[in-house]
């Protein structure tokens, strides 16, 4: 290897190296406008008042939801017809989230979030890992979910565990 091929070698490296600590460094990120506003999701998910969460969205059923590769509807759909029968069935909803990001597209907002959810169905506790992304925007000077994308599948490896 030539010595200019090393020397490119070398900044390339520390290139990534800056632009990983970066990301790191704003992953760790106490919370933000898009990451209090996630927060108060999960929050309101993990209390089971799916009513409280309306506040959160778009009004006016301008919001999207997408489900597992469905097309949801607004989140007053959602809410009624998907999340309310589901959280009757499914009790003690506990969210963790194993990693989170936050990013500003000119005045909107995408959080990401991969992590686990825990549900007890039937008096037997579920584990699932799931993929969430927000997009937030700024409404009347309030921030609020324009659109959610949640994907989630059952943990095979807790499955697998003794």
């Amino acid at each position: 290897m030539t010595r200019t091929r090393i020397l490119l070698v070398c900044a390339v490296i520390a290139c990534v190296s800056v632009a990983a600590a970066m990301a790191v460094e704003q992953d760790e990120r106490p919370g933000t406008v898009g990451r209090d506003i996630v927060r108060a999701y999960i929050a309101g998910m993990e209390s089971g008042d799916l009513d409280q969460l309306t506040d959160l969205f778009l009004p006016d059923d301008r919001s999207s939801i997408l489900e597992n590769a469905s097309d949801e509807g607004s989140w007053e759909h959602y809410r009624d017809h998907h999340l309310k029968p589901e959280m009757e069935a499914a009790k003690n909803f506990k969210f963790t989230v194993i990693k989170e990001s936050e990013e500003r597209f000119g005045e909107a907002i995408l959080v990401r979030q991969t992590g686990s959810f825990t549900i007890e169905v039937e008096g037997e506790m579920r584990t699932y890992r799931a993929a969430v992304s927000y997009i937030i925007v700024t409404e009347d000077d309030r921030p609020r979910i324009a659109h959610l994308h949640w994907s989630s599948r059952p943990d095979q490896r807790a499955a697998t565990q003794p």
